[in-house]
């Protein structure tokens, strides 16, 4: 049951940011070295969330434990420009915020809590 809810969270916040990446693009959105960084990190974020859900290995567990928190704290980094921008920006932040709180929990617990995962089972490189 818990591993049907969580694959059903990674599929939606999976589907959710596609489409909203795509979205901006359409609407005129630039491309820029931080788009770029933004999508590496939102991609980071997903696997460890699609590795948690589906208890599977996806690289090392040393790169997670890495990984987990660049993760968090380049979230959290981008945050603080958000809420300093103003209303409509720090209502965003507000929002989206708790949408996002259980992928930072899964990479933690990726990382760190599943020890099932790293123990057994083909590393995919």
């Amino acid at each position: 049951m818990i591993k049907k809810a969580w694959t059903g969270y990674a599929a939606a916040l999976s589907a959710v940011i596609v489409i909203g990446e795509v979205a901006n693009l359409a609407l005129g959105g630039g491309f820029d070295l931080r788009t770029l960084g933004n999508w590496i990190v939102t991609g980071a974020l997903l696997l460890a969330t699609w590795g948690y859900a589906l208890q599977r290995r996806i690289g090392r567990e040393y790169y997670w434990r890495s990984a987990c928190w660049i993760v968090i704290g380049a979230n959290l980094v981008t945050a603080i420009p958000a809420l300093l921008a103003g209303a409509d920006a720090r209502m965003m932040v507000i929002v989206l915020l708790p949408l996002v709180l259980p992928a930072f929990y899964a990479a933690y617990r990726y990382a760190y809590r599943s020890p099932q995962v790293w123990r057994a089972g083909e590393s995919f490189r």
